[in-house]
């Protein structure tokens, strides 16, 4: 008797385990499903969002959050017999963040990024660059760089390993070809840009309103251009007016306008301490402020997507903004605090300027 009730014993618990793990296995593979639906929802979401952009290149970021969403708000599908709801949201002035939740049984999963808009810092045609210190506050030391990303196709333009491409003469730079036989480009994998390595546009210092730098290297149509604040926060501007490299020991750190993973750009993020904007009344032309001192992520976003607002509410994690104004020029009218992010203590207008047509002399 005793053996038959043991037996018993271990066939209930045996079958007890056997349910938990097929609970368990059930609830994983339900998890595996939300994702999969998530991350459809979330390629839709995209995919419609580009197209969008495309058909509706003057449209600004707050008309297509509205095409996109459509009527409804958000957009929702059925995949895999779950379902998924996705929306765009706009979080700063050329800004996205699209969120994407999937549902299958009792497991959901979120899928969010962020990207900013179709064009912002692209170069479309043949350009010189001009920029220009708009505010340059007192205070901490900076220096701003240029960093181009270049593709790789773009022959005669930097993708070189000499220097030279012997496929695009015109361009190269004569009397330096290691071997005008070989079109000696670089490429990586399967990356369709290169980043260059930081180019100084202004030196360190501080106080520089309207200051102004040509960057007379042609850039050509397809390029990306980004720019770096690099902060000397000790007050002393050691290396003040000096050629110096973004590596250099006197910055403390770094902002950059865009983040971005080199192989295709299509998701470039604006930094969380800068805010660009495209000017209404020129397309050629962006602001872009940074904000220099250190604050947390949520306050920095808040603050992009909500304006300025009172103090900081811990709970509701908000200052309370209710929109922007804006100045004569059309972009927001930027102020000083000090003890929230303010956005205005480096601010750069960038230009794309046409390449001055050659006068080809007649025989």
């Amino acid at each position: 008797m005793a053996t038959m009730i043991g037996g018993s014993i271990m066939l209930f618990q045996t079958d007890q385990t056997g349910a938990v793990s097929t609970l368990q296995q059930s609830r994983r593979q339900q998890e595996m499903l939300a994702r999969e639906i998530a991350r459809s929802g979330y390629n839709a979401l995209i995919s419609r969002a580009r197209q969008i952009e495309k058909q509706n290149p003057s449209a600004s970021v707050e008309e297509i959050v509205n095409l996109v969403n459509g009527p409804s708000g958000q957009l929702t599908g059925s995949f895999q017999g779950g379902t998924y709801t996705a929306s765009l949201t706009q979080v700063s002035a050329l800004g996205y963040s699209a969120t994407a939740v999937g549902t299958f049984g009792d497991a959901s999963h979120r899928v969010q990024s962020s990207w900013v808009a179709d064009g912002t810092l692209e170069v479309t045609e043949p350009s010189l660059l001009k920029v220009t210190f708009l505010e340059s506050m007192a205070g901490y030391c900076s220096a701003i760089f240029l960093e181009r990303y270049v593709p790789w196709s773009n022959n005669g333009h930097g993708n070189n390993e000499d220097g030279v491409d012997s496929s695009n003469p015109g361009k190269s730079k004569e009397g330096e070809d290691s071997d005008p036989t070989v079109d000696d480009e670089v490429k990586v994998g399967s990356k369709k840009y290169r980043r260059l390595e930081p180019e100084l546009i202004f030196a360190p210092g501080n106080n520089r309103d309207g200051a102004e730098a040509l960057y007379t290297t042609e850039l050509q149509p397809g390029e990306r251009i980004n720019f770096i604040l690099a902060v000397d926060a000790d007050f002393s501007c050691e290396k003040r007016g000096q050629a110096v490299t973004i590596k250099d020991r006197s910055f403390n750190y770094t902002r950059a306008a865009l983040t971005a993973d080199v192989k295709d750009l299509v998701d470039m993020q604006e930094g969380s301490y800068a805010m660009i904007e495209r000017s209404p009344l020129d397309g050629d032309v962006w602001r872009i402020a940074f904000e220099d001192l250190v604050f947390s992520e949520a306050k920095l976003q808040d603050i992009k997507k909500n304006g300025y607002g009172g103090s900081w509410d811990n709970k509701k994690k908000t200052y309370g903004g209710s929109g922007w104004s804006f100045n004569v020029d059309g972009f927001r009218l930027l102020r000083d605090f000090g003890g929230k992010p303010d956005f205005s203590d480096q601010v750069i207008a960038v230009q794309l300027l046409p390449v001055p047509s050659v006068d080809l002399p007649t025989d």
